[in-house]
């Protein structure tokens, strides 16, 4: 016990307990730092879809979009990923041409309409597969022609 009549040992008390906080508190920076608060990386594969042909959305003329799609996804491939031909899962398939004939030819032919038509591809892929654990990271377009 501390008598109270002796101010310099409460000087030193209170630099003792000072001098602990701030140990106590490099210690915890020091350990906060080591520790990885980055994401995990799930492995990525690619899914060579093959061609799409698709009528488009314009009412007055006869417009069609031909690409060819590539899906780089993150987690297991799907299992028609190995089908004879490499066309992939069917619900993927209609997913894109479902997105694709929903276009007209001028949001297309404008100056994001390729970037925007990928990110409307990778929102309804996701939806689509999502109890299945496959997320659509990007969209690569082997060939895109409208018409």
């Amino acid at each position: 016990m501390i008598p109270r009549n002796n101010g310099i040992a409460r000087i030193i008390l209170i630099f003792a307990l000072a001098a602990v906080a701030v140990a106590a508190g490099l210690g915890v920076f020091m350990l906060k730092g080591k520790t990885s608060h980055e994401p995990v990386k799930l492995p990525t594969s690619e899914i060579a879809l093959g061609e799409f042909i698709v009528n488009l959305a314009d009412v007055n003329d006869v417009r069609y979009l031909k690409t060819d799609i590539v899906l780089e996804i993150e987690g297991n491939a799907p299992s028609g990923e190995g089908d004879a031909g490499g066309k992939g899962d069917p619900r993927i398939r209609d997913a894109i041409i479902e997105v694709m004939s929903s276009k007209r030819f001028a949001e297309l032919a404008g100056p994001r309409g390729k970037d925007s038509l990928k990110q409307d591809i990778i929102a309804a892929v996701n939806q689509r597969m999502k109890e299945d654990g496959i997320k659509v990271k990007e969209v690569y377009f082997n060939a895109f022609a409208m018409q």
